[in-house]
């Protein structure tokens, strides 16, 4: 079995919105074929099949969102025993009209508190010179 995951399309992005499936549980897959399609901030993309076989299961229905590596589907090799579809499953319960659509809000992920400045390290003054008395003297310069 290979599990289809929902793809990194960029180093800044997050998550991606299941937009439709291309194929149906069952539906024989070969590697590479189109799988399912997806929509992030910055990309709609079609997502190649991660292995041959037949398409087992469908985790993630269209229109949820999702974070990146979450598994989406599960491929079973062509002679695998088929169990009867389990029903598709929504990553989230409904939410009201005025909430985004699709949308996982995630908890917040605690960060530690920023560490304080450290201090200016105090300012050295400068070490005495030691004085020559065999030095000539400003006087010596301009009589």
């Amino acid at each position: 079995m290979a599990d289809v995951i929902m793809p990194q399309m960029g180093e800044s992005i997050a998550e991606g919105t299941v937009t439709k499936w291309l194929k149906n549980v069952g539906d024989k897959v070969e590697r590479d074929e189109p799988l399912f399609e997806i929509s992030t901030d910055k990309v709609d993309a079609e997502i190649p099949s991660p292995a041959a076989g037949v398409l087992k299961e469908i985790r993630v229905a269209p229109g949820t969102t999702v974070p990146i590596n979450t598994v989406v589907g599960v491929i079973a090799a062509a002679g695998e025993a088929h169990a009867s579809p389990p029903p598709v499953a929504s990553a989230q319960p409904p939410q009201p009209p005025s909430a985004a659509a699709g949308v996982v809000t995630l908890p917040p992920i605690p960060m530690p508190a920023p560490a304080a400045p450290a201090p200016p390290p105090p300012e050295a003054e400068p070490a005495p010179q030691p004085v020559d008395p065999d030095a000539p003297k400003k006087s010596d310069f301009w009589s």
